[in-house]
C-alpha cells in the first residue's frame, strides 16, 4: 500500500485529488474505488482539487462516471447514485468531508507542487 504521501505527489503530477477511502457500502466502494486511487475525472469534468470534485458531484443525476489512476492505468467507473428527490447539497457534501476527517488531513499536509517536466 502507498503512503499518504506517495498518493499525494502522484495526484499534483497528475492534477487529480488522492481517494482516501469510502465509506462502506456507499456506491463508489461497491463499484471498487480504493484508498491510493487518483481522480481526475467525475462525469467528464476535471477533479483537480476537492472544490471541483464538489461541483461535480453536485451536478451528478444517477449516475456517476469517474476517470482515475491506480497502479500506472487509467480505470474509468461507472455506478448509479442513490434515487433522491431533494437537490445534492454542495455546503453538505464540504460539512461531511469535514466530518470524515478528510479536510483536516488535507489542511495539515498541503499538495506539493508538480515537479517540472
Amino acid at each position: 500500500m502507498l503512503k499518504w504521501e506517495e498518493v499525494q505527489r502522484i495526484a499534483a503530477r497528475l492534477n487529480g485529488i488522492p481517494v482516501l477511502g469510502c465509506r462502506p457500502g456507499s456506491p463508489a466502494a461497491l463499484a471498487g474505488i480504493q484508498y491510493g486511487d487518483v481522480l481526475t475525472t467525475v462525469n467528464s469534468m476535471p477533479t483537480p482539487d476537492w472544490s471541483a470534485y464538489i461541483e461535480a458531484r453536485a451536478l451528478a443525476r444517477g449516475e456517476m462516471r469517474v476517470e482515475l489512476f491506480r497502479a500506472g492505468e487509467t480505470l474509468v467507473f461507472q455506478f448509479a447514485l442513490p434515487r433522491t428527490d431533494e437537490p445534492i447539497d454542495a455546503a453538505g457534501l464540504l460539512e461531511e468531508l469535514a466530518e470524515s476527517g478528510v479536510a483536516a488531513m488535507l489542511t495539515a499536509s498541503p499538495r506539493p507542487e508538480p515537479e517540472p517536466s
